[in-house]
């Protein structure tokens, strides 16, 4: 369940005019990770970069036992960002799940999970490889020696 407390970063922060933009990333981007959190995880992240500061994201999460599912989930998170460098900061404004496998009740990101949540930051560095592929190097404000790496390719409408 990592991978979704990295991108359940929050709740509700003041909205902020932020003053740069990823003109570059602009659009839909689909990601999945490059290393896998744990055994029987799957999971892709679909990131929306708006050209006014914001980012919609969408995260699929399952997690199987056996070959049987026993959680998956969406999770959705909308970001505003800042750039800080070269680096940009991810901060969370919303959030909110849908359910739609939990065989053991764990509710993922319930009101305690989410408070508990809602102080991280995300750190994201993308390094486009190409006009339509991109890594996401990225990392907590918490933990900034753990990075987690996603690729990502553009989707083309």
């Amino acid at each position: 369940m990592k991978q979704g407390l990295i991108l359940a970063a929050g709740l509700m922060f003041p909205a902020m005019a932020m003053s740069s933009s990823l003109p570059d990333m602009v659009g839909l981007w689909q990601c999945v990770p490059e290393k896998v959190a744990a055994a029987g995880e799957q999971s892709w992240v679909r990131y929306d970069f708006r050209p006014d500061g914001t980012i919609k994201s969408q995260e699929w999460i399952r997690y199987q036992e056996e070959k049987q599912t026993k959680l998956e989930y969406n999770l959705f998170v909308d970001y505003r960002y800042k750039q800080t460098g070269q680096d940009y900061v991810l901060k969370p404004v919303q959030l909110s799940r849908k359910i739609i496998t939990d065989t053991y009740n764990t509710n993922p990101f319930d009101y305690d999970q989410r408070r508990d949540v809602t102080g991280y930051r995300i750190f994201f560095k993308p390094i486009l490889q190409s006009e339509n592929k991109a890594q996401f190097d990225m990392w907590y404000h918490i933990t900034p020696a753990e990075h987690f790496t996603m690729q990502c390719q553009r989707q083309i409408s």
